[in-house]
């Protein structure tokens, strides 16, 4: 699949200058009015339409020789949720008698500023803002150009540059989890294992040994006992997150970044979240969705970099893009020791039939509810909120049959949303078990 690159510098030439309809009907009349002030011989015809030749005489001596070509550049063509731009507009070369308008058309999700949309070309150069108010990739709007010459006699344009194009990423929600990751397994993490090492969480103070670092020396209590003592620590490890994102269902309004988000919106600034709190604590990473088409693969990574990489993804979502999907190519290959994170409102049977193909295979796996509690308590729409209702009753038995299988089901709540969940998992990674002989 090949790269999303987007467009962010658009230039076009105007083509060439010609007769506006009032240069043409100052013509016309100038011309009429002369003919027949000769022929009846009425001096007043003559003053009167004097004006109108001296206008369309001096139209068609200041006319523009030269073509002008526009050209509209983007500020930034990677934003967040909310954010401004602008789009900056020039034209070459700059007729400095000339008149220029600038228009942008309406974009879904996008804010103009001024709202008109219209701005007026000073020396060449004029600027709109922008603001993206829901994440996705999309266009911008379309930039439009005219320049009129002077007393009008003349114009060039308007014409349609083409389109520009900006990601926008979701802002990640507020997300923050005091609990440890289950199954560490590698060693760049922030997570503290039971196995005495490099690190930076406290073990014991121990005798010096051969190799220890200087800098872990504790004076207090080698001038103590007179013999050298040192700080030993536990080693820090890394856990392996996989992230399976349900794109089947936007249900709710699609009101943006100032509005009740949908079931969508939800889903994906939670991805963001999670993957934030992880990758900034050195875990490892992979992002897989489930009924988008078009969505680039993403690998295991860690970092800001991979961070990046999560959101860029996340910003390519295009709902129920792919009703045929079953998730199997999805879940392929997945760390059989990853701690897996369902993300879904629950809606799309083929979520929870996946999250029980994954409980199935031994491993680790949450479920994060997504639906908004907006949908239930609409008061604008009763019988909406009743249809919800109903059909939450038959999503409650497809909940109690995750949970009877030793799935976890947690709503999303933002920060400490997974706290009580990880613990537990942790807890029972580290209980005693029965083993056979």
């Amino acid at each position: 699949m090949q790269p999303w690159r987007p467009h962010r510098t658009a230039t076009r030439r105007l083509g060439g200058w010609e007769p506006t309809a009032a240069h043409q009907r100052a013509i016309l009349l100038a011309a009429g009015g002369a003919i027949v002030a000769v022929v009846g011989r009425r001096a007043d015809l003559l003053v009167i339409v004097a004006p109108l030749v001296v206008a369309a005489l001096w139209g068609h001596l200041a006319r523009p020789r030269t073509e002008v070509t526009a050209t509209a550049r983007l500020g930034d063509s990677t934003l967040r949720e909310g954010s401004a731009t602008g789009v900056y507009v020039t034209t070459e070369p700059a007729l400095h008698d000339v008149h220029g308008v600038v228009t942008l058309a309406q974009a879904p999700w996008v804010e103009r500023k001024p709202s008109s949309g219209i701005a007026e070309l000073e020396d060449g150069a004029a600027t709109l803002g922008l603001r993206s108010t829901r994440w996705g990739r999309r266009r911008v709007g379309t930039v439009s150009v005219a320049l009129v010459s002077t007393w009008g006699a003349f114009r060039a344009g308007p014409v349609d540059l083409p389109d520009l194009d900006s990601a926008t990423l979701p802002v990640p929600a507020s997300f923050d989890a005091s609990a440890p990751t289950p199954h560490p397994r590698g060693i760049v993490g922030l997570n503290r294992s039971n196995r005495p090492g490099s690190g930076s969480e406290f073990n014991t103070i121990r005798r010096f040994h051969p190799g220890d670092r200087l800098r872990r020396i504790h004076w207090p209590v080698s001038m103590r006992t007179g013999a050298l003592h040192v700080t030993s620590t536990f080693t820090d490890e890394d856990a392996h997150v996989f992230l399976l994102v349900d794109c089947f269902s936007d249900v709710g309004p699609r009101e943006g970044i100032d509005g009740r988000p949908t079931s969508l919106d939800v889903t994906v600034r939670a991805a963001g979240a999670i993957s934030e709190h992880f990758l900034r604590s050195n875990d490892r990473l992979t992002l897989r969705t489930v009924g988008a088409a078009e969505v680039p693969t993403l690998g295991v990574g860690s970092g800001t970099n991979h961070l990046r990489r999560v959101l860029d993804t996340l910003a390519a979502i295009s709902p129920a893009t792919e009703r045929r999907d079953t998730g199997e190519h999805a879940i392929r290959g997945v760390d059989p020791n990853a701690l897996c994170l369902v993300l879904s409102p629950l809606i799309d049977p083929t979520m929870v039939t996946l999250a029980h193909t994954l409980a199935a295979r031994g491993m680790t796996v949450v479920v994060v509810d997504t639906f908004p509690d907006h949908l239930v308590a609409d008061p604008s729409s009763v019988y909406q909120a009743l249809a919800w209702r109903i059909r939450l009753l038959s999503r409650d038995a497809e909940v109690h049959n995750l949970r009877l299988r030793g799935v976890p089901v947690v709503p999303w709540r933002g920060a400490g949303s997974l706290d009580q969940v990880l613990r537990d998992i942790a807890r029972r990674a580290s209980a005693p078990r029965m083993a056979r002989r």
